[in-house]
C-alpha cells in the first residue's frame, strides 16, 4: 500500500490510536488544530501546534524576500493556535538548510519571523539546524494557552449551527496559480492575491473573540481548501452541512483573475486552500447578535450556511437547485 492510496487523513487516522501511551491529561490528541493538554490544577489548557514547510512543496524561495517567508512559517502554526480559541506563547524553529542559502538569508527570515513574534507577543525560544541535501525544510512548533471553558474543537458542531467564516477563501490558491503560473494580470489585481498567498494574517483577535463569546460551538482553520475543512468539522461532530451559494463572498479580484486564468472562481472558494480564515460553527439563537458585535469590534463573520443532520454536504446555487459539495482541497499525498 502507497500513501497516495490512503492519503493524507487516512494515514493520520491509522497512526493516531499509536500515540495514546500515557492518556492522563491528554484532552484531545492527534486530529484536531491542536493537540490539547490539562495543566495539573490550573484554569487553563495548554495548546500545541507544529507545521512543516518544505521548498518546492509549500514554497519557492524566488517567490519573495526571506523575512516574507519567515512571517507565514510562523503564521501558519499561530491559525492553528487561533482555531482553538487560545493565545499563542511561545515558538520553536527547526530548519534543514541546504549549501546554497546563505547567512544573510536565514537571518532576513528570521528578523521576518521575528516581526510577526511581537505583534503577537510570541517568544522564539529555540530549536534545532541541521543540513539538507537540497530543498529548504522548515518545520516551527508553537505553544499556547486557552482558558478550559472556552477551547474551540473540530468535533462539537450541533445540527441547526450556523456555518460562518472569518473572511473570505480562494485568495490564496488565486495567488498560488498566479504566481506559479505566471499569469499575466493586471497589477492591482494580482498583487493582492499573491500578498494573501506570501503573507497570510493568522486570525487570532476573531478566535478569542468567538472563544469569549461562548457563541461558537466547533472550529477550524481554513488551510486545507473549505470544502476539505468543512468535511472535517462535518466527519468529527457527525453533521452534514448545507451551504448557500448567494452568500459565499467571491470578491472582483477573484473573478477577473479566473477569467483571465480560464478557471472557476468558485473552485478556487471551496478547494483552494492556505488562506487561514477561520471556518466556524455558531448557536442559531446567538449568530446574529455574535454577527453584529463582530463588525463593531472590526472583525468579519460571514454566515454562508448552516449544519444539519447526516453526512452530506451541499450547496444551494444561486440559480437553484442543489449540488453535492466534494472534499477537493488540499491533501499531501493524493
Amino acid at each position: 500500500m502507497k500513501l497516495k492510496d490512503i492519503g493524507e487523513f487516512g494515514f493520520i487516522k491509522r497512526i493516531a490510536p499509536l500515540g495514546s501511551i500515557r492518556p492522563e491529561g491528554v484532552v484531545k490528541g492527534i486530529g484536531d488544530d491542536c493537540a490539547v493538554v490539562g495543566l495539573d490544577g490550573g484554569s487553563n489548557y495548554l495548546l500545541i501546534t507544529t507545521d512543516l514547510l518544505v521548498e518546492r512543496v509549500h514554497f519557492m524561495r524566488d517567490w519573495g524576500p526571506p523575512e516574507v517567508l519567515g512571517e507565514k512559517a510562523l503564521a501558519v502554526n499561530l491559525s492553528d493556535i487561533a482555531a482553538c480559541g487560545g493565545n499563542p506563547r511561545d515558538a520553536f524553529i527547526s530548519l534543514a538548510i541546504p549549501q546554497d542559502v546563505d547567512v544573510e538569508w536565514l537571518e532576513g527570515f528570521y528578523a521576518g519571523m521575528t516581526r510577526l513574534a511581537r505583534v503577537y507577543q510570541v517568544n522564539l525560544l529555540g530549536g534545532d539546524t541541521t543540513n539538507s541535501k537540497t530543498d529548504l525544510v522548515i518545520n516551527v512548533a508553537v505553544t499556547g494557552l486557552v482558558a478550559k471553558e472556552e477551547l474551540l474543537l473540530r468535533n462539537t458542531a450541533r445540527a441547526g449551527d450556523v456555518i460562518a467564516l472569518t473572511g473570505p477563501t480562494g485568495l490564496s490558491a488565486a495567488g498560488c496559480s498566479t504566481l506559479v503560473n505566471s499569469l499575466d494580470l493586471p497589477v492591482q489585481i494580482a498583487q493582492p492575491l499573491i500578498q494573501s498567498h506570501l503573507k497570510p494574517r493568522p486570525h487570532i483577535k476573531e478566535g478569542r473573540f468567538l472563544a469569549a463569546s461562548h457563541a461558537c460551538t466547533a472550529a477550524i482553520d481554513v488551510s486545507d481548501g473549505l470544502s476539505s475543512d468543512l468535511a472535517h468539522l462535518c466527519r468529527d461532530s457527525d453533521l452534514g452541512a448545507l451551504l448557500y451559494e448567494k452568500d459565499i463572498p467571491v470578491g472582483e479580484a477573484l473573478i477577473q483573475a479566473a477569467h483571465i486564468a480560464g478557471s472557476d472562481p468558485m473552485d478556487w472558494v471551496l478547494n483552494g486552500g492556505e488562506d487561514y480564515v477561520l471556518l466556524v460553527a455558531l448557536k442559531a439563537e446567538m449568530s446574529e447578535i455574535v454577527r453584529r458585535k463582530a463588525i463593531e469590534n472590526g472583525l468579519d463573520l460571514i454566515v454562508i450556511g448552516k449544519f444539519v443532520p447526516g453526512r452530506k454536504i451541499q450547496i444551494v446555487k444561486s440559480r437553484g437547485g442543489t449540488e453535492d459539495v466534494e472534499p477537493k482541497g488540499w491533501d499531501h499525498f493524493r
